[in-house]
């Protein structure tokens, strides 16, 4: 029996999946604290770990970011609304929870700490010495933002680069961006880790993320993410972590009519970027009205009357529905192009219309698209005749289920839970050698493992496409 800490950003996003792992790492008789913002202690204490809340300066309720940082209202969506967010809601955060992690180890000594990919209060102990500290793992629980030739700079939702010019191009925009966008926030995580104590970050901040942690699990299949020609070895495909089967779900009272359906398109917002159902949900419901086939909108939490527009007769709603069970029945999804929600169709074969334009969704959009398993809209609020068109041409051209398919028998490779569960039980078993900043550590099993070391090329969004980045914080 091993003891792990995990330490979650407090956004659904970055909780549930490590929840997921929580879950599966009590089920193998481990002990495990969870340190996250209060507002998830039930579903923490609903895994069999031991919940241990964020400091009272970071324990704040994610539904309510502008009341925290009402300054943030002020800029406009773009490049200064995104770097305020990363210097005042992950900088800051930093001494916060580092002390959190400290004070949890004193009193429950740990043999590893599993994190999501953008909770930053581990740098302290991955900038020291890595023989002084236990292993930390880091989930990928988006797409990988890892910079490289090959790819184009993170946010631009470009495919990866087919020619030297491409590469070239790539190489220009990262070094140049790095320098107008981001060269005053890394100076602000290299202050705030200054003042307690630690070394600065050894490459761009986004990359640091990645490649500091002993292992980086990012949370698909390889054949969902870009090709790369360098990677350092430590990060890992484990496959997606999907939600575990639904239980004790309340069903709609048309959930048996389904059974009768032909073709059906689910439609969603996601959880969190519901607040307007008619960016996406409302278009569609229209788009579809007409068409032979079933439409079923889940409004991710609010109630089924906010959506604006009314029911047409060949649609049903629901505020949260079991995908697990409804996914199987699907033909098309449509979607705002949230990790989990597109990942877990991918899981199942169903092929996906994508139409987001925050946070990182454009980047996993493009990936859809570029996978062959989907249309990407290219807009967070697209027309009924764009989605109408769109899921005519996912239904009646079978390349979009095939690819789709593809991806199902690429992902069905991987167990998530079982993969990740290994690697941190190999890590805290003390079977490998701590290696710091990423580089693998000996006798760790190859799970989709690429060769090659780390490219050290700045991660960056160009001035235009940050907009659509620019509401994550």
């Amino acid at each position: 029996m091993a003891r792990f800490l995990i330490a979650a950003t407090s956004v659904p996003g970055h909780v549930f999946p490590l929840l997921a792992v929580s879950q599966h790492l009590v089920s193998r008789g481990h002990e495990v604290v969870v340190h996250t913002g209060s507002v998830f202690r039930e579903r923490v204490e609903a895994t069999g770990a031991r919940f241990v809340a964020f400091r009272p300066e970071i324990d704040i309720d994610y539904r309510r970011l502008d009341d925290h940082f009402p300054e943030r209202r002020k800029l406009a969506p773009g490049p200064a609304q995104l770097c305020f967010g990363l210097k005042h809601f992950f900088a800051d955060a930093i001494p916060y929870q580092s002390a959190g992690i400290r004070d949890i180890r004193r009193e429950f000594p740990v043999d590893a700490i599993i994190v999501d990919a953008m909770f930053c209060g581990t740098f302290p102990l991955l900038l020291g010495p890595s023989e002084q500290r236990v292993p930390i793992v880091a989930l990928g629980i988006t797409a990988l933002a890892l910079s490289s030739p090959d790819t184009a700079p993170f946010g631009t939702a470009l495919p990866p680069a087919l020619t030297p010019e491409d590469r070239t191009r790539n190489v220009a925009m990262n070094n140049h961006l790095q320098q107008a966008i981001f060269s005053s926030t890394q100076r602000y995580f290299d202050d705030i880790l200054a003042k307690h104590g630690s070394h600065p970050l050894p490459a761009f901040l986004f990359d640091a993320m990645i490649t500091l942690p002993d292992l980086y699990l990012q949370l698909t299949a390889k054949a969902f993410e870009y090709p790369r020609g360098e990677m350092p070895d430590s990060i890992r495909f484990v496959g997606p972590l999907l939600p575990p089967p639904s239980t004790d779900v309340r069903l709609p009272p048309w959930w048996d009519d389904r059974e009768k359906a032909g073709s059906i398109v689910l439609v969603t917002q996601g959880t969190v970027a519901n607040e307007d159902l008619g960016r996406l949900v409302g278009p569609t419901l229209t788009a579809l009205a007409n068409e032979d086939l079933t439409v079923i909108a889940s409004t991710g939490g609010p109630p089924v009357e906010s959506i604006p527009v009314a029911l047409p007769p060949n649609a049903k709603a629901g505020t949260f529905l079991p995908f697990d069970r409804l996914l199987p029945k699907v033909s098309v999804m449509v979607t705002n192009g949230g990790y989990g929600a597109v990942t877990h169709a991918l899981n199942l074969g169903v092929p996906l219309v994508v139409a987001g334009d925050s946070e990182e969704k454009p980047e996993i959009a493009a990936r859809v698209a570029w996978a062959g398993a989907g249309i990407n809209l290219g807009t967070g609020r697209p027309s009924a005749s764009q989605i109408r068109e769109a899921v005519r041409a996912v239904l009646t051209k079978p390349q979009y289920r095939h690819r789709a398919q593809a991806l199902r028998t690429a992902f069905a490779r991987h167990n998530a839970r079982d993969e990740i569960a290994e690697l941190v039980e190999d890590l805290a078993a003390g079977e490998t050698a701590a290696s710091g900043h990423g580089n693998t550590r000996r006798g760790l099993r190859s799970v989709d493992a690429p060769a090659g070391g780390a490219s050290r090329q700045a991660v960056d969004v160009d001035t235009g496409s940050i907009r659509a980045m620019s509401r994550t914080i």
